[in-house]
């Protein structure tokens, strides 16, 4: 027997993983018929994480099994295809979903705004705390956007794929910081769902500048935070813990002053910014007027969507997992 972790708790294997933690290989198992649901083989299983009552543990049995779940223990059936590269091996015969499984997974059971952010962590340059929040540390991206459209592909009809479709559009790949995590997801999300609707966000965008420049500089591109191809504009997030003290603050101000040399223009997304809703609708008015983006006139349930998605970002005590 066999236990698969899922749903949150694969959520919580993958996005605390660190730079310095080796990835588990890829499984060929293609069928759930040996997963168990039994404490007995649950705590006699080597897992990554413990569990308890205030955080479940998650695992997943085949259509046959049965299902009785429990306070610490909360079991899910699947009953679709299993497509190749569903599952990664753990310790002995034990088993993790996918990255893009586990997207699958979280689809089924969030609104659109959570999948979207599910996604572009698991798409994300860095780890988070297992809290289920915080910046942990970078690392490479779990998962792409095509992989995930890829497997999705594997498994038609499937449930959660139709709203993890929906979602994958919304994606904004190698963010690295909840902050710009954040920003992508207020810009590209539907208005109807409290975003800016902007079609095309891009993380950590390399833009080549002024060969004259190159000295002065130190180097012949920069990283754009959050680019926006259609206005040539940038946001940056400037943290209080990366971007104080005088050599970080002159470093910010002359990468600032290059990049708008080089066509680029640029904005600064700051923690005051980002503190209140009114704040960040002026920061949003101010974005729109430097790039030159048109927004029509809100309607009350757009502003109202709005509002609940800025306060679903800006909450310090939401967890992931």
């Amino acid at each position: 027997m066999r236990v698969v972790l899922s749903h949150e708790s694969a959520l919580r294997y993958w996005l605390t993983k660190t730079s310095d933690e080796a990835l588990p290989s890829p499984s060929a198992c293609q069928s759930l018929a040996l997963a168990s649901a039994n404490m007995r083989d649950i705590k006699q299983a080597e897992l990554p994480f413990g569990f308890s009552r205030g955080q479940s543990l998650h695992v997943l049995v085949g259509e046959r099994s049965a299902v009785r779940n429990q306070r610490s223990l909360q079991v899910h059936r699947w009953c679709g295809a299993i497509p190749l590269g569903t599952f990664y091996e753990l310790s002995g015969s034990n088993l993790v979903s996918s990255p893009e499984f586990t997207f699958v997974q979280m689809a089924a059971r969030r609104p659109l705004c959570e999948v979207v952010e599910i996604g572009d962590y698991l798409c994300g340059l860095f780890a988070i705390s297992d809290r289920g929040r915080g910046y942990a540390g970078q690392r490479e991206a779990l998962t792409t956007p095509d992989a995930i459209a890829r497997f999705l592909d594997g498994m038609p009809g499937g449930y959660g794929v139709k709203q993890a479709r929906r979602a994958l559009a919304c994606i904004v790949p190698r963010t690295a910081s909840p902050k710009e995590v954040m920003l992508c997801s207020m810009l590209v999300l539907p208005r109807s769902e409290g975003g800016r609707g902007i079609r095309h966000v891009v993380a950590n965008q390399e833009v080549k500048i002024p060969e004259r420049l190159w000295e002065f500089a130190g180097t012949d591109s920069f990283y754009c935070d959050v680019y926006v191809p259609e206005a040539r504009g940038d946001v940056e997030y400037d943290s209080e813990q990366y971007h104080t003290g005088r050599f970080r603050l002159d470093h910010t101000q002359k990468r600032r002053n290059i990049l708008e040399v080089a066509g680029i223009k640029t904005m600064s997304a700051t923690p005051g910014q980002l503190s209140t809703f009114d704040n960040f609708s002026s920061f949003l008015w101010m974005l729109n007027k430097r790039f030159g983006l048109r927004e029509r006139r809100l309607t009350d349930a757009q502003f109202f969507a709005r509002q609940d998605l800025f306060e679903y970002f800006a909450d310090p005590h939401r967890m992931l997992f």
